[in-house]
């Protein structure tokens, strides 16, 4: 079991590619676990809210360890890791720490011998679970009476257990300036704010939610990277990120870059942000999130002419990739427009220009004779064309791989067997190999540069590759299925309607 956990730090550390894995001060973590002997026991770091491997020590005869790594130790939030597995939380932002405890109760019995951070935090704690005990008992006897009356006097009790908490709270943080104890249990505290009333005196709902979000980070000093090895900040982020910004990728960039613009622009909080919103919106399942990606790429990883990136943190062959990425997916963002694409049929003589076909709405297609994902999608795409999108006004465009004589005689014969009787175009063999000999054949009196490679042009690295677009040829949606794309252009509909009426 102890293996299997430092297997696991050991697996996490490596997934952020060093940004957590940095060089400290020198600091010594002293602490003596009665009951362990020769014993192997771990020290793990947090990063945001996660727990990574960073140290080992052996304990001696008598249970004590010593962690002092000539690499030092950034000031936060750590775990020591005892056989079990079972650990108990440390702070480090002292230059020696010394504590004792128990195998059999790690937290219960923890002494604090020399550390003014880990005794702040430590008392905190305690009084906390104090609290927290006797609150549940009153809720649990509230509960038990039906008397207004006694329930008025339990949640008078309760209020008061909620206002000693509170003024625990300021205290520490007014009486421990610069302890990260103190910065610590700043941020897990609610802002306190006031009501706002509408003028018939009812609360003033959409106020007060901007009075919440302006204020949400009033308790956090952005400057102070120890907070990044602090989870409750992490916490704090993600709840910010992922819940009280409205999930429209022009408002997070907007108020993900303010909230960024409050760090120094260099330390380990900057870094934290830049790096998790990135990472968070490149892997999103969300339709146009992709947008927010693109957007951070470009404004804090990727140079700017002879302006360096900011992201100095990323390797360069992994900073060369996200960067053509993002600079592929740009122009792709949901609300640009398409780019021109213009194509042969299976006659190999007709070209046709998707935005000239008459519909108001056009899906684009981009598929492979070959890929056996297309082939079990295109059919249900094919039925639902028929069935409903023709009644909506939508055209398909659908774009082939027919690079050779094999690819050509399949998708001729796909087209037929399931009845695809859209708009058909693709690559071909002969405008393929006749355009690697001489392209102004073709360019520009049919088509043009970008639509022969429409493989880098729409970033069709797989297939099938689905897009919507509306009458602008502006890109509406992205990857849906054939019902999504009827209710998604039903939708367009309305709102477009309601603006004609207002």
């Amino acid at each position: 079991m102890r293996n299997q956990v430092l297997a696991t730090l050991l697996l996490s550390s490596l997934s952020l590619s060093g940004t957590h894995a940095q060089d400290g001060p020198k600091r010594e973590i002293e602490v003596t676990i009665n009951g362990l002997t020769k014993d192997t026991v771990y020290l793990a770091n947090y990063y945001g809210s996660k727990l990574y491997y960073s140290d080992t020590a052996v304990a001696d005869g008598k249970g004590k360890v010593i962690f002092n790594s000539s690499r030092g130790y950034k000031a936060g939030v750590y775990a020591v890791v005892a056989p079990g597995p079972k650990y108990f939380e440390v702070i480090l932002n002292e230059p020696v720490v010394k504590l004792a405890t128990d195998s059999t109760d790690l937290l219960g019995k923890l002494v604090v011998k020399s550390s003014i951070e880990n005794q702040v935090f430590l008392d905190y704690i305690r009084f906390l679970n104090e609290q927290k005990k006797e609150s549940d008992l009153l809720r649990s006897q509230m509960d038990a009476v039906k008397d207004p009356i006694a329930k008025g006097t339990f949640k008078g009790n309760l209020e008061q257990i909620d206002k000693a908490v509170k003024e625990y709270q300021k205290a520490l943080i007014a009486n421990n300036p610069g302890l990260l104890a103190a910065s610590l249990v700043k941020i897990g505290m609610a802002v306190e704010l006031p009501e706002i009333r509408k003028a018939d005196g009812t609360l003033d709902s959409a106020a007060a939610y901007y009075q919440f979000r302006d204020h949400f980070w009033d308790n956090v000093d952005l400057k102070d990277e120890r907070i990044v090895r602090v989870p409750v900040f992490a916490n704090k982020f993600d709840e910010y990120i992922g819940k009280t910004i409205p999930q429209l990728p022009d408002t997070i960039n907007k108020l993900v870059d303010e909230l960024i613009a409050r760090t120094d622009g260099k330390n380990d909080v900057f870094r934290y942000m830049v790096n998790t919103v990135t990472h968070k919106y490149e892997t999103s399942d969300i339709m146009g999130m992709d947008a927010v990606f693109v957007h951070m790429a470009l404004t804090y990883y990727c140079p700017d002419g002879n302006k360096p990136g900011r992201a100095d943190w990323i390797p360069e062959d992994k900073l060369e990739k996200l960067c053509e990425r993002a600079r592929k997916q740009a122009p792709l963002v949901l609300g640009n427009k398409a780019p021109y694409l213009s194509l042969t049929d299976t006659t190999e003589e007709k070209w046709i220009n998707f935005y000239d076909l008459p519909q108001e709405y056009v899906v684009i297609i981009f598929w492979d004779p070959h890929c056996g994902h297309c082939k079990k999608e295109l059919p249900e795409m094919v039925k639902v064309y028929h069935e409903k999108m023709k009644a909506e006004g939508i055209e398909v465009y659908c774009v082939a791989k027919a690079t050779d004589d094999a690819l050509m005689k399949d998708w001729k014969a796909f087209i037929r067997e399931n009845d695809m009787d859209w708009v058909n175009v693709g690559l071909t063999k002969t405008v393929f190999e006749e355009a690697k000999k001489d392209a102004r054949k073709f360019i520009p009196k049919f088509t043009t540069i970008e639509s022969l490679n429409y493989a880098d042009t729409y970033d069709v690295y797989a297939t099938p590759k689905v897009f919507v677009v509306d009458g602008e040829r502006k890109f509406r949606g992205k990857q849906l299925s054939p019902d999504q794309i009827v209710d998604l252009v039903k939708q367009l509909k309305l709102i477009k309607e309601r603006k004609t009426k207002g």
